[in-house]
């Protein structure tokens, strides 16, 4: 039902706003207003990452937001909790899970896709499962009606571009640099390249993120051919620094995602 409803989405809008959030930050109460807030400023999808206390892929903003949600006490169970909630309040929106292998494994592939897609999440992104090693896991997900998105870099040759993208149910994920999330080298040039030889030889859209942070950027990622532009160490940054300074996180997050939403129809 969920899958359905990313596809649903991706076929009647052009363009997606991708929101990131590591559930249960800073707490999971206040998590939940935060991702609200954040659609109703204009996100019009959700990717949800689960706390990780090693999560290769992630800088520093959002390392920080994962030690926020542990110690707050988020679990994978309280994680469900809060994607079923979600579910509930909002229940035309994508909600794309990326979660670490450990955290799969250890509650059990099929017992997490059966738990998460029950709950209303939409699609599951393993970023350190090879597409080689990820078979199994793609198969499982079809059984219980997640998307399987893939992860690609600006380096991946064009044909392997082609065999992950053929693994795909949902999205093909470029991730915009060839380094952790919320890095901030000069990568605009090797990014266009990605994405010129993606829409050569890919059928499924194409979702970019890492190092995403002003409304410039998301209008170029746009600009560029990718349906859905993920923002989230910002975000996440975002969170952090409100919380520090005792303003409502809220606010904050809802501000950052107005003026990024603005790129959604800019020309």
């Amino acid at each position: 039902m969920s899958a359905g409803l990313l596809q649903q989405e991706l076929r009647s809008r052009a363009r997606h706003l991708s929101a990131f959030f590591v559930l249960g930050d800073p707490t999971p109460r206040i998590s939940l207003d935060v991702m609200l807030a954040a659609v109703d400023a204009g996100a019009t999808m959700l990717e949800l990452g689960l706390p990780y206390n090693a999560p290769c892929a992630d800088g520093p903003a959002i390392q920080a937001a994962s030690r926020r949600a542990l110690a707050a006490g988020t679990t994978t169970d309280v994680a469900l909790e809060l994607v079923a909630i979600l579910r509930d309040a909002r229940p035309e929106l994508p909600l794309n899970l990326l979660v670490y292998a450990n955290l799969v494994h250890s509650r059990g592939p099929r017992e997490f896709c059966r738990d998460f897609a029950t709950a209303g999440a939409s699609s599951l992104l393993v970023p350190d499962v090879l597409l080689e090693e990820g078979e199994e896991l793609r198969a499982i997900c079809l059984d219980h009606g997640l998307d399987s998105v893939q992860l690609v870099g600006p380096r991946t040759p064009t044909p392997r571009l082609a065999a992950i993208d053929a693994a795909c149910t949902g999205f093909l994920y470029l991730a915009a640099l060839q380094g952790v999330t919320g890095s901030d080298p000069d990568h605009a040039g090797e990014t266009q390249g990605a994405m010129q030889r993606l829409r050569e030889v890919c059928a499924n859209p194409i979702c970019l993120g890492f190092g995403l942070r002003s409304v410039d950027d998301v209008a170029r990622a746009f600009a560029s051919g990718a349906r859905i532009a993920v923002v989230g160490s910002e975000l996440a940054r975002t969170i952090g620094e409100a919380s520090a300074s005792g303003r409502d996180p809220r606010d904050a997050v809802a501000a950052r995602c107005r003026a990024l939403a603005v790129a959604l129809t800019a020309s």
